[in-house]
């Protein structure tokens, strides 16, 4: 069985307090892009005594404990299945991007499993399995526009009719997301107006990028200024908006414009970056 698992942008993010849990309470919106790893899910022999995760990302291979195994492990305790998985996957979203990919990976475990053993689990279910799992999990379960909101569990859903390509660029370096959060506690963080933010893009307005702050560039460019001046010198590009995604370190641009896309997509993967050229998946 085939499953998509879609990466994300994060169209400003708002860090607020932290919770006793450790995890800090926030606010932003998520948007699905077309950009996806590809997992192939299958039922292992009844002799099988373990389940197995392989990925094509040679710096994953050897994680035994990732979100997969861990999307398994909940969903065998909570359904009570005993025969064991097999999952392949094919990595096309970038590492320490800040695009959600090992969320992603682990929503779809969850769909590949409902969908392979006819499990009827309805939304509220849903959502209390994938915050157990990780807390972009319960917003990579539905693939939709959404404003995501406390340690990631509430999920408010959204439609919109952009059709902007985004150009994902990252340097080789990648940011630990734990890393990035530990950093922010050093920072008083800007916030930005979250419901402006949302009606100016569902709007097309383009006083966007004068309103959408992404808090957490601050701590990430600390941590690594290469991230910074990547951004600056594309906000001389000429695209429409220009931001960090998650905690990085991942920088995407929205433009109408697919020959300026292409261009610099190309301009920068011959500097050596991480490219690639997508859309929103709604």
């Amino acid at each position: 069985m085939i499953e998509k698992a879609h990466a994300k942008i994060n169209l400003g993010l708002n860090v607020l307090d932290k919770r006793s849990d450790g995890y800090h309470n926030l606010e932003t919106i998520m948007l699905p892009l077309e950009l996806h790893d590809t997992l192939d899910i299958s039922l292992l022999p009844f002799t099988s005594s373990d389940d197995f995760v392989t990925c094509d990302e040679y710096s994953l291979k050897i994680t035994k404990y990732n979100l997969c195994h861990k999307a398994i492990d909940v969903m065998r305790k909570r359904y009570q299945f005993d025969r064991k998985l097999s999952i392949e996957i094919h990595k096309n979203i970038f590492v320490q991007s800040g695009l959600g990919g090992g969320s992603a990976d682990a929503a779809a475990t969850i769909r590949g499993i409902i969908k392979l053993f006819k499990l009827h689990v309805n939304e509220e279910e849903l959502k209390e399995i994938a915050i157990e799992i990780g807390s972009d999990v319960p917003f990579s379960i539905f693939d939709k526009p959404a404003i995501v909101t406390s340690k990631g569990e509430n999920v408010e859903f959204f439609e919109h009719s952009r059709d902007d390509y985004v150009l994902i660029i990252k340097p080789k370096a990648g940011l630990s997301t734990e890393e990035v959060f530990r950093e922010s506690d050093k920072f008083t963080l800007e916030h930005c107006n979250l419901e402006k933010v949302l009606n100016d893009f569902v709007t097309d307005e383009e006083v966007l990028s004068n309103e959408c702050i992404n808090a957490l560039e601050i701590p990430a460019f600390s941590l690594l200024p290469e991230l910074k001046i990547l951004k600056e010198n594309l906000d001389k590009e000429g695209f429409d908006f220009v931001s960090m995604t998650g905690a990085g370190s991942a920088i995407f641009c929205l433009t109408k414009e697919k020959r300026l896309a292409k261009h610099i997509e190309e301009k920068y993967f011959k500097l050596g970056y991480e490219v690639e050229l997508t859309t929103f998946l709604y």
